[in-house]
C-alpha cells in the first residue's frame, strides 16, 4: 500500500535563497504536502539539526547547555511558529505522523543528524540538563518520526575541494562571510540570512570589518562549522560512526559532471558544469594526494563521486532500477541508485536547468517516494 507521508526538503551550505522552493512547488501542484525550511547557510550540523526541529514543530530553538556553553554562544535561538506542527504525533487513526526527508549537498548529512538525535538523543546534554528542561531532541527515543531518508548529491563522506585547495578556500569563505559586512545595517535581503548573530558577527552592532581575527577564528573551528564538518575529517569526526536505522528507508543519488583525461589520471569538467563549479572540479578532478585514491576525482563540481555513494562505514546495495522500481525496498541499509551522469551538483535545486526537465525530475522523485509501502 502506498503512502500519504509529507516531504521535508533540505537544502545544503551556502544557500542565501529558498533553494528548494521550485521544488515545493511542484510536489505541492502535484496533490504533496511539502515544506522546505530555510537554514543559515553556514550553520553547523547540530544549530542545524535544533533549528530544523523548531522551524517543523515550532518553539524557540534549543542549541542545550552543554552544547553551547562547549561552542560560545547563547543556548536559545530564534522562535519559530512551526510549519509541520503535528511532525512525529498521532493521527486520527492513532498512526504517526511521519515524513519523507530529502537532502540536496549538505542537507543529507543534516538529515543523518537529525535522525540520530531525534533516536538517540545525547549524553551530554541530559547529564547537565534538569529532566524537566532538556529538549525532546535530546531525549531521544523518537524512532519512528522519520520514514525516509533521500540524499542527492551528499558529501556523506566530506569534499576534498576543501582540503586540497588550501589557502584559496580560506580566502573564499573570508570574503563570503564579509558580504555580511556589506548587507549589515541595511535594508538589503541577505542582511539577516547568514543568521550567525549568536557568534557575535553579522548584527547591525558588530560588522565583520571590525572583526576579522573573530572570523579567522570562527573558520578555524572544529565544531558547529558546516565548513570543517564538510571536510573528510569533519564528516569522519560528526557521522562517521552512525549506522542506518532498521525502521528507516534510506536512498541515495550520486551525480558526475566530469570526464576523464590524461589516461584517466584526471577528470576534467564537462560543459554541463555550471561555470562556477568548474574551478572547484578540476581540483578534486586533478587529485594525487595518498589520502585520496582515483576513485575521489570524478566529482558533480561540488562533491566526489566516491563520497556521494553512501557513507563509507555503513551498509549498501546497488538498487539497480532507481526511480522506475515499484517492488518491496530493503530498509535499514543504503540503497544506491546508478550514477546520474553527466549532471551539475546543483541540477537537484534547478539551477541552470530547463524547468520542464527539472519539474519532471522531481515528480519523478516524490511519485517514487509516495509509491513506497506503507
Amino acid at each position: 500500500m502506498a503512502n500519504n507521508y509529507p516531504f521535508v526538503l533540505i537544502h545544503g551550505y551556502n544557500n542565501m535563497t529558498d533553494t528548494f522552493g521550485p521544488a515545493r512547488e511542484i510536489l505541492t501542484e502535484a496533490g504533496y504536502e511539502c515544506y522546505s525550511p530555510h537554514i543559515g547557510p553556514f550553520t553547523g550540523l547540530w544549530d542545524r539539526a535544533c533549528e530544523l526541529y523548531a522551524m517543523l514543530k515550532g518553539g524557540t530553538v534549543d542549541y542545550g547547555i552543554a552544547h553551547s556553553e562547549r561552542c560560545g554562544h547563547p543556548r536559545y535561538g530564534k522562535t519559530f511558529e512551526g510549519m509541520f506542527k503535528n511532525w512525529g504525533e498521532l493521527d486520527e487513526n492513532g498512526e504517526r505522523v511521519k515524513a519523507h526527508f530529502v537532502g540536496h549537498s549538505f542537507g543529507g548529512a543534516t538529515i543523518r543528524f537529525l535522525l540520530h538525535l531525534l533516536i538517540e538523543g545525547d549524553e551530554r546534554e541530559k547529564a547537565v540538563t534538569p529532566a524537566d528542561e532538556l529538549h525532546p531532541l535530546f531525549q531521544g527515543g523518537h524512532d519512528d518520526w522519520i520514514e525516509t531518508v533521500f540524499t542527492v548529491a551528499a558529501p556523506h563522506n566530506g569534499t576534498t575541494v576543501l582540503t586540497m585547495a588550501g589557502g584559496y578556500i580560506y580566502t573564499s569563505y573570508f570574503m563570503e562571510f564579509s558580504k555580511a559586512n556589506i548587507n549589515s545595517g541595511t535594508t538589503k535581503n541577505d542582511a539577516d540570512k547568514y543568521d550567525l548573530d549568536r557568534f557575535g558577527f553579522t548584527s547591525d552592532k558588530f560588522r565583520l570589518r571590525y572583526a576579522p581575527d573573530k572570523i579567522r577564528g570562527y573558520l578555524k573551528k572544529k565544531e558547529d562549522n558546516c565548513f570543517y564538518e564538510l571536510t573528510p575529517s569533519g564528516a569522519d569526526r560528526f557521522t562517521g560512526d552512525f549506522q542506518p536505522y532498521k525502521n528507516v528507508y534510506y536512498f541515495s543519488v550520486a551525480a558526475v559532471g566530469t570526464q576523464p583525461i590524461l589516461g584517466g589520471e584526471a577528470q576534467w569538467p564537462t560543459d554541463v558544469l555550471v561555470e562556477r563549479h568548474r574551478s572547484s572540479s578540476i581540483i578534486m578532478g586533478s587529485m594525487h594526494s595518498k589520502y585520496y585514491g582515483p576513485e575521489w576525482r570524478p566529482n558533480d563540481g561540488r562533491v566526489p563521486l566516491a563520497s556521494a555513494l553512501h557513507p563509507k562505514n555503513e551498509p549498501w546495495q546497488d538498487f539497480p532500477d532507481g526511480y522506475d522500481y515499484r517492488g518491496p525496498v530493503d530498509k535499514g541499509i543504503w540503497n544506491v541508485f546508478p550514477v546520474e551522469e553527466p549532471k551539475d551538483h546543483n541540477f537537484y535545486i534547478g539551477e541552470e536547468v530547463d524547468p520542464e526537465e527539472y519539474k519532471a525530475y522531481i515528480l519523478q522523485l516524490g511519485n517514487f517516494l509516495a509509491a513506497l509501502d506503507k
